[in-house]
């Protein structure tokens, strides 16, 4: 599964959200899409209209995240698109492998979904207002990294 970033497009106010009694993520407000890509029992919501990936969804619950001390990357302004054909209404795995584990800060708030160190190749890209995406250099996503608001 391969992404591409697109720099310099700005997505919207969507803010991804961190919902404590459901244990689950969310954007505000609901972005439409309609291809998912599975991480570990989370989603990356796709528009295939664009085919670019609009917001993080579904059951991560916070006992299940290691404590870590996260350095955030640095990241360009713009969107992630997801390259290829995929149809809509269905969802593709991503972690096929090894389910992709999650880290949290609870010094700075951040939660990274994947690998969280950075190589001098790998790519980071500003998707919504509190979540970035990384890519390697061979357009493979590697983490996606969330400064959720808890409600």
């Amino acid at each position: 599964m391969r992404f591409e970033i697109v720099k310099g497009i700005k997505t919207g106010n969507i803010e991804e959200r961190y919902f404590i009694n459901d244990r689950s993520f969310d954007c505000n407000p609901s972005a439409n899409v309609d291809i998912n890509v599975a991480i570990a029992y989370l989603n990356l919501g796709v528009d295939s209209e664009d085919m670019c990936v609009k917001c993080l969804w579904g059951f991560s619950p916070r006992e299940s995240w290691k404590e870590a001390k996260l350095f955030v990357p640095s990241a360009v302004e713009g969107e992630l698109r997801l390259v290829g054909e995929y149809e809509a209404g269905l969802t593709w795995r991503i972690d096929k492998n090894k389910m992709w584990e999650s880290y949290f800060d609870k010094e700075s708030g951040w939660c990274c979904i994947g690998n969280s160190m950075l190589e001098a190749e790998d790519t980071a890209v500003k998707v919504v207002n509190n979540m970035i995406a990384v890519v390697d250099n061979t357009s493979k996503l590697k983490a996606v990294w969330v400064h959720p608001t808890f409600v």
